[in-house]
């Protein structure tokens, strides 16, 4: 069976080691790209699409039907940052915050277990998910980002068979937001541990430790 994986922010900066950690491995490749595509290689194929409403993301499934039948697993690693103060942040930010990082996972994972032998699903989403703690910058992302981990135990309830994972990477080396205090990772160092999420047989909610540079795998 074809092990095909759909990486959507492909051509951003994890998403080129993402892909980069999948061809090196013979691993075919669909690649999401909103403006950027990128380089053409051996074993990826680039998508365009644009997440920023359902009715782009559902121009994305539809376009692209026939090679996303072919998928076997995806990786979510779409979700671009918008810094606003807390102080300033509205109703319409928290709704487009979501619209943009959860309505695609939970519509390409819907599409995929619909129109495809979807085995996996992996939800990449940031340093402090599951954390309690304050935002003054990225509240809206923060609070779209922790939902992750809530809408993959869901799916992986509904849908027994299909291994869901979360994963939330340290602050990348060359990130556009570095938080204070944060001990940035190259992002194949990242990518190399996401694959090996990847490969695992159960799924769960991962997160490498800054601490210690060890792996964490947490519950809840």
């Amino acid at each position: 069976m074809s092990e095909t994986v759909l990486i959507t922010g492909a051509s951003g900066l994890l998403g080129r080691a993402l892909v980069d950690a999948f061809v090196r491995r013979g691993i075919p490749v669909l690649a999401q790209y909103h403006r950027r595509r990128g380089g053409e290689r051996g074993n990826v194929r680039w998508l365009a699409g644009d997440f920023s409403s359902s009715r782009s993301t559902a121009a994305f499934l539809k376009r692209h039907a026939a090679a996303l039948a072919e998928c076997v697993h995806v990786i979510h690693n779409y979700g671009p940052i918008v810094q606003k103060d807390t102080a300033a942040v509205t109703g319409a930010d928290l709704l487009a915050a979501f619209q943009v990082h959860l309505q695609p996972a939970l519509d390409i994972t819907r599409f995929l277990l619909a129109h495809a032998r979807l085995r996996s699903a992996l939800f990449v989403a940031f340093e402090h998910t599951g954390r309690l703690r304050s935002y003054r910058r990225i509240l809206a992302y923060a609070l779209a980002k922790n939902a992750l981990p809530v809408l993959s135990r869901s799916l992986a309830a509904s849908h027994p068979g299909i291994r869901f994972s979360v994963y939330s990477p340290p602050t990348l080396a060359g990130a556009a937001v570095q938080p204070p205090g944060a001990r940035p990772v190259a992002p194949p160092a990242v990518a190399e541990t996401i694959f090996r999420v990847f490969r695992r047989r159960s799924g769960g909610h991962f997160r490498r430790e800054t601490a210690g540079g060890r792996q964490g795998r947490k519950h809840g």
